[in-house]
């Protein structure tokens, strides 16, 4: 059930390394050369923890609501639909602002396609999940999945 890795070409190797070190340069190095400590230091760490705490929005509403927390399956593709909810299929703001990761679900069980792709199969997913009685989670935008993500957390602090 693991995705192959495939073997990357030595110029592929070479550009994703030369990319990773212009980041790290760029992010990190460059901006203690040009500007004060304190500047330097906002530059190098606040992008990165806004960009942090943005993606932990949109991971934590996609899994950690109600339906899917508890969910298992023993079938791998199964599994990765009722583990996981969609939300905002219809709202370019969620698709763009979670960098397409509002389809979860045809995410999880289409690892290594583009992100551009899962609108398009995000239909046929249903129709497939429909036919066979497999719960396909999904809520309207961001603000319906963060109050089911907080519902959760309230249930997750009531003693047992």
């Amino acid at each position: 059930n693991a995705v192959p890795c495939m073997q990357r070409s030595r110029s592929n190797l070479v550009a994703h390394l030369f990319g990773r070190l212009f980041y790290i340069s760029v992010a990190y190095v460059w901006p203690f050369f040009v500007f004060p400590i304190w500047k330097a230091l906002i530059w190098s760490f606040v992008p990165n923890a806004i960009f942090s705490m943005c993606f932990m929005l949109n991971s934590q509403i996609n899994h950690m609501v109600g339906p899917c927390i508890d969910a298992s399956s023993k079938n791998f593709y199964k599994h990765q639909i009722v583990t996981a909810q969609n939300f905002g299929n219809d709202s370019r703001l969620c698709y763009y602002f979670s960098g397409g990761l509002n389809y979860q679900i045809e995410h999880h069980l289409f690892p290594t396609i583009n992100h551009c792709h899962l609108p398009a199969l995000a239909p046929g997913v249903k129709r497939i999940c429909q036919k066979h009685g497999v719960p396909y989670n999904v809520v309207s935008g961001y603000k319906e999945a963060l109050v089911a993500h907080l519902a959760h957390t309230v249930e997750m602090a009531v003693r047992p």
